[in-house]
């Protein structure tokens, strides 16, 4: 029986065919070598000098398989195109920058050389980047970002310019949960070995109600040394007619710093002016201090809230003028009670939001329990 063992000596992932027993001939090990291909990932450089052609015969086209094997090897993006047979004297075993395969007692040779990507090659770029994002690792994100990259975020005024600042921005981002999704595209080749991937796409934060929100995009994708494509510039903004995506996230932002337990945090979502006039108090709180302490008292509790929807359209964004917005509805607390057990608590709610800079804070906050239920939720 014959079978195939690493060849450490000449090159970190050659692969030749040796013979357990010297006393099998080597008729053997022809028809072992035809019964299957041996394929070759070599090195990606594609330096060297070109040799004449050999004949074709017996030497078969490149599958589909042979190449994503080389693409997941290499971590490159090529097809089948991207390759040009070249003829070889023996094993090819020992050239770089191709597909070494051994078929038919012959040794067929393909040189990797640039090639211009599919519009499924450049759109799988993405689908690795959203499939980073599904990691919650941010470096294993920014590993997909050339050293030289910057990255103009959809939710931080900062320009990044180094792979730390990027970590930091995907160290913020992805405890949303976000998911991505093209919704409109369009691919533009630039030059050889440079590829823009641009359009809209809509998130899913899963780990944040699920809300939903839809950006613009433009990726500019290089290729390395390597063959790898790298992302050299990614530009996400929020739709500048969607404002009311903006409203809605700054109540995720809110919900957010709740679970932090940290009464600070919550007050400074709030304007140096606001007024909050809160669901388990009579106290109307119309400075930050007042405003900190009731929720000093209510995250003891441990609340989570959840917009909810009954009677009618909740959550209800209308804007009274270009900076300012009232989203009025209904939500559900979870609250931890004194024993321990935890109860739900079905208010309704108005904020009134005014944007200062790029944010929304809230100027004013009514909360109030339901007034024929009071607030009681069937489970």
């Amino acid at each position: 029986m014959s079978v195939y063992q690493p060849h450490t000596p000449c090159h970190a992932n050659r692969w030749e065919w040796t013979e357990p027993y010297p006393s099998l001939t080597m008729a053997r090990l022809a028809v072992a070598l035809a019964a299957g291909l041996l394929l070759l990932a070599v090195s990606a450089d594609a330096s060297g000098g070109r040799e004449l052609l050999q004949s074709s015969k017996g030497c078969p086209a490149l599958t589909v398989n042979a190449v994503d094997s080389y693409n997941k090897a290499k971590g490159t993006s090529l097809d089948s195109d991207c390759f040009d047979q070249v003829g070889t004297k023996g094993s090819c075993g020992s050239k770089t920058g191709g597909l070494c395969i051994f078929s038919n007692g012959q040794s067929c040779f393909y040189r990797a050389r640039a090639c211009k990507p599919t519009d499924s090659q450049v759109l799988g770029l993405f689908a690795t980047w959203n499939a980073a994002l599904k990691t919650l690792n941010s470096k294993t994100v920014a590993a997909l970002y050339a050293p030289s990259a910057v990255l103009l975020p959809t939710v931080s005024n900062q320009y990044r310019t180094t792979p730390d600042e990027i970590i930091d921005y995907f160290d913020h981002f992805l405890p949303k949960g976000p998911v991505g999704a093209i919704d409109k595209y369009e691919i533009r080749h630039l030059a050889d070995g440079v590829v823009q991937l641009l359009g809209i796409y809509t998130f899913t934060m899963t780990l944040q109600g699920n809300a939903k929100v839809q950006a613009r995009f433009s990726y500019t994708y290089t290729r390395q040394a390597d063959g790898k494509w790298l992302i050299v510039e990614h530009h996400s903004s929020a739709m500048p007619e969607n404002e009311a995506a903006l409203v809605m996230d700054a109540f995720v932002q809110w919900n957010d710093a709740l679970a932090t337990l940290n009464a600070s945090k919550v007050a400074s979502l709030y304007a140096p002016t606001a007024v909050l006039l809160p669901t388990v108090s009579d106290k109307v709180r119309n400075t930050p201090a007042e405003i900190e302490d009731y929720f000093v008292s209510f995250l003891k509790k441990e609340p989570v809230g959840v917009i909810d929807n009954i009677d009618g359209s909740s959550p209800n964004v209308r804007f009274l003028a270009a900076d300012v917005a009232i989203n009025s509805g209904t939500y559900v607390f979870t609250l931890k009670n004194d024993d321990g057990t935890r109860s739900k608590v079905r208010a309704r709610y108005t904020y009134v939001y005014k944007k200062y800079g790029s944010k929304y804070m809230i100027e004013e906050h009514h909360s109030s329990v339901m007034p024929e239920t009071a607030g009681k939720v069937d489970e």
